[in-house]
């Protein structure tokens, strides 16, 4: 894995604005400022205030509630108009976190020894990257 391509990865998503997500047949978009996005087949939550607001295998779920949770309403609801003030990758595992608040992240877990889990694409120093969190935990950079 190159380190320093990984620190300016984390720098370029750092100050982005969801714009908008999208829930897909088989992951999940996530759209940012300057044409950023990231790509999510793999678990995923949203963590506020302290708790589990939600995970992405709640959406459609009723949990006792009048109608099916919808997913893609809440996570626009929650991100849209937010910034990453900070995102991290687990040089071990590849798990990303994007915290946006003290009290609002995004946290994604890369969750395959063999299978690809992220992906993400953004500019570093200028130049259009794509990003794939390899099985395993390892961080390729294409």
């Amino acid at each position: 894995m190159e380190e320093d391509l990984l620190t300016k990865f984390e720098n370029a998503l750092t100050g982005l604005s969801c714009l908008s997500v999208v829930r897909r047949e088989h992951d999940w978009i996530f759209e940012f400022s300057t044409g950023a996005s990231l790509a999510l087949p793999v678990p995923w939550r949203i963590v506020s205030e302290g708790r589990i607001l939600f995970a992405n295998q709640d959406h459609g779920q009723l949990f006792g509630l009048p109608k099916p949770v919808d997913g893609e309403a809440l996570a626009n609801e929650t991100f849209r108009g937010q910034a990453i003030m900070k995102a991290s990758v687990d040089r071990e595992t590849g798990d990303l976190v994007a915290l946006f608040r003290q009290d609002l992240r995004l946290d994604v877990f890369n969750n395959s020894a063999g299978y690809e889990g992220w992906g993400a694409g953004c500019r570093i120093d200028g130049e259009r990257w794509q990003i794939i969190a390899l099985g395993g935990g390892e961080i390729a950079f294409v």
